[in-house]
């Protein structure tokens, strides 16, 4: 691997540490960019939410809908209609906790979370792993957003034993290792999922892996293959934006990082990397001189 320079590490360091983020609820517009799409409740695209609306059979699902889109009193209501005939549901109770959980009630979404796992006691549905699997699984969201990365770790873990199957948790641990720069594991999992999910997240999290060891020409090639509508989200467009200055793209990456610098909780981060854009085309300029 060629060895980087100090301050590209620096910059590595300053600006993608942070790349890797803990709020799974990353918007994803349509559903051939979802590879969760059939499985996450904590991540809704809009042609799920036209599909549940549409659908006035099944409340769990319409209040994840509502939830998902904040209409936070809608979907409580939707899921308290249902308590006494659904108390033995552990799907009802994790609908209940993630309600609360994307409404930031935490101590309720785990109180919540809590009573489906007693709920599996007797539940003697065939998808009772599946379901202990996905609240174990949102469990692991509570801890990571309050940084208890063991617990997430043990908990996203827990959630891939029980269902080896589904994705999701892998993509979790992954973004554990990205939090610790534990870029190779975090590769070794995601190239295991790759070939099955066209998901935009999964895409990103393998470049930024690629990106941190050094590889930027396996990064630009694994992020060339998220949907183009989506290189320009705020936290994907600084990653993009550094892979066509590494391929000495200069004046491509200043053009896309320019309209996204102002971009919520990346701002800091592309406003850096912008900087770096300008000082590469300062310095070329003054190689022409």
């Amino acid at each position: 691997m060629k060895k980087l320079l100090k301050k590209d590490f620096l910059l590595i360091l300053t600006v993608l540490v942070g790349c890797s983020s803990q709020n799974f609820n990353k918007k994803i517009e349509t559903s051939e960019n979802d590879g969760l799409k059939e499985e996450s409740f904590m991540r809704y695209n809009s042609d799920r939410f036209i599909k549940f609306e549409k659908s006035n059979q099944d409340n769990i699902q319409l209040a994840n809908s509502s939830c998902h889109q904040e209409k936070f009193i809608k979907g409580k209501d939707l899921l308290e209609e249902k308590m006494q005939s659904e108390k033995n549901n552990p799907y009802y109770w994790n609908a209940l906790g993630t309600c609360y959980m994307l409404d930031e009630s935490y101590t309720k979404a785990l109180f919540f979370y809590d009573l489906g796992i007693e709920s599996l006691e007797t539940y003697k549905s065939a998808d009772k792993n599946l379901a202990e699997a996905t609240i174990t699984n949102n469990l692991g969201l509570i801890h990571l957003k309050f940084k208890r990365y063991n617990e997430a770790f043990d908990s996203f873990s827990k959630a891939n034993q029980l269902a080896p199957n589904i994705i999701t948790p892998k993509v979790n641990m992954a973004q554990i290792y990205l939090e610790f720069n534990q870029n190779d594991r975090a590769i070794d999992l995601l190239k295991s999922i790759e070939n099955n999910s066209s998901d935009t997240d999964l895409l990103y999290n393998l470049s930024l892996a690629y990106f941190r060891k050094g590889e930027s020409d396996k990064a630009f090639s694994t992020l060339l293959k998220v949907h183009k509508d989506s290189l320009n989200r705020a936290d994907i467009v600084g990653l993009y934006a550094s892979c066509l200055l590494k391929k000495n793209r200069i004046q491509e990456a200043k053009n896309i990082i320019e309209k996204r610098v102002v971009a919520s909780e990346f701002e800091n981060r592309n406003k850096i990397i912008l900087e770096e854009i300008n000082e590469k085309i300062k310095s070329n300029e003054n190689l022409k001189k």
